[in-house]
């Protein structure tokens, strides 16, 4: 039972407050199936846990409306860029986005979002994401299904060599700590005078 709880959580908060995309999330659960009811189960929790998140986004879009792309910790968390291709989607597909947006990594919670602040009707968001659902979460915990034993031996790798982890983790983070720094624009006041 506790697990089935853990992979809620873990399903309700993919790809927000925990950054890793749903699809990880679920192929790792898939990796841990053994029998048919686990799977059906799985689906389910996965499916529940999926949909609150998603019902969340669109539903703060839906209230707030298109206001809420001025929120600063919209524009801090999700950036001009996703916004604007969350909007391209629905203005192209309307409320097939909600299904489109599902296999697209990166660009889920914000297709949800913005669906919801540009008049996409609830029962249009809950008819797609549904079905968006009901599609992918099977086949992503079947794939984890399948890839289980090299997946597991992967973790079990990655836990007997932390160490390793903690490097690449500590590299990997200084590397984009350094784009982050020189990405940044010179302030135009501390540039010398010319002559």
């Amino acid at each position: 039972m506790r697990d089935y709880l853990l992979l809620f959580v873990a399903c309700a908060l993919s790809g927000t407050a925990i950054p890793v995309p749903e699809d990880v999330t679920l192929v790792g659960a898939g990796a841990t199936i053994t029998d048919p009811f686990g799977f059906f189960a799985m689906v389910l929790v996965a499916a529940a846990g999926l949909l609150c998140r998603d019902a969340t986004f669109f539903g703060i879009g839906h209230f707030a409306g298109e206001g809420v792309f001025r929120w600063r910790v919209v524009q801090r968390l999700v950036g001009d860029e996703r916004i604007a291709r969350g909007r391209a989607l629905v203005e192209q597909q309307g409320g097939r986005a909600v299904l489109v947006s599902r296999f697209l990594i990166g660009v889920r919670s914000t297709s949800f979002l913005v669906s919801g602040a540009m008049g996409v009707r609830p029962r249009d968001f809950l008819f797609w994401d549904l079905l968006g659902l009901a599609i992918t979460t099977p086949l992503m915990l079947l794939l984890g299904y399948a890839l289980g034993e090299p997946i597991l031996a992967g973790v079990s790798w990655i836990l007997a060599h932390k160490w390793i982890v903690v490097v690449v983790a500590v590299v990997g983070l200084g590397i984009w700590g350094l784009r982050v720094v020189r990405s940044r624009p010179e302030p135009e006041g501390d540039a010398p005078p010319e002559l």
